[in-house]
Formats: structure tokens, C-alpha cells, sequence
């Protein structure tokens, strides 16, 4: 079954599509930026300054990927400083940078399960 999610340029050309969805996907809230200090006396101070988006990660395993659907996301990933629009498979869009990509193959078949994760650059949609 073909995956409705796909990595391209920002102007949505030289779009490459997971061969199926992901069997796991966390593109959940940033973490709080946020610290505590302790004060003089035994007192406390915090700082907090929200979640912004630019810290959000979104990390996906992929159960299956052919070998030349790998080959197009390795390019990709090779690429130094270059940002990527992702579209998930829930409708969302963001442009990313890639961070990690972790092939394992699967033990008798030209395939592979990857972990990807991306850092969002800017929440599109």
C-alpha cells in the first residue's frame, strides 16, 4: 500500500513518498524551553519561555522501505544545509531538516525498516 507521506523540495517538486505509512510517528509538542535557579535564602526563580515550534523533532520508524525508495531518501540526506517539505500521512506539512536516518535490513527481502527524524524547521499546515 502506497504511503500518502512524501520528502520534497519546498517548492514540492522532486517529491519521494514512503513506500507505506509509518508503523510509528511522533511529531508530538516541543519540549518547554525553561529553567530554575536556586535564589539566596532557599528561594527559587524560573524562567520559562514556552515551546516554539523550531524545537519540535518528528521521529518515524517505517516497517518497510524497497531498497530504491532508501537510495532516493539517502540522496536526500546527503545533502548538507538543505530543508525539506515532509506531509505526513495525518494531513500536516513542515519544512525540516533531516537529523538522523537509520536503515536495518530486513532479513531476507531487498528491504528495510529506517528511522528517520527531522527537526521542524517551520509548521506549514
Amino acid at each position: 500500500m502506497a504511503s500518502s507521506c512524501y520528502l520534497s523540495l519546498p517548492d514540492d517538486s522532486e517529491k519521494t513518498y514512503l513506500d507505506e505509512d509509518p508503523e510509528s510517528y511522533d511529531d508530538g509538542p516541543a519540549e518547554r524551553r525553561m529553567s530554575s535557579e536556586e535564589t539566596i535564602g532557599g528561594g527559587r526563580v524560573w524562567q520559562d519561555f514556552g515551546a516554539a515550534d523550531v524545537d519540535r523533532a518528528i521521529r518515524l520508524r517505517t516497517g518497510w522501505m524497497t531498497q530504491a525508495t532508501l537510495d532516493l531518501f539517502k540522496a536526500k540526506f546527503a545533502l548538507v544545509a538543505q530543508a525539506w517539505k515532509w506531509a505526513d500521512h495525518k494531513g500536516r506539512v513542515y519544512l525540516v531538516v533531516f537529523r538522523s536516518m537509520k536503515p536495518e535490513r530486513i532479513r531476507g527481502y531487498e528491504a528495510y525498516r529506517v528511522e528517520m527524524n527531522l527537526d521542524v524547521v517551520e509548521v506549514l499546515t
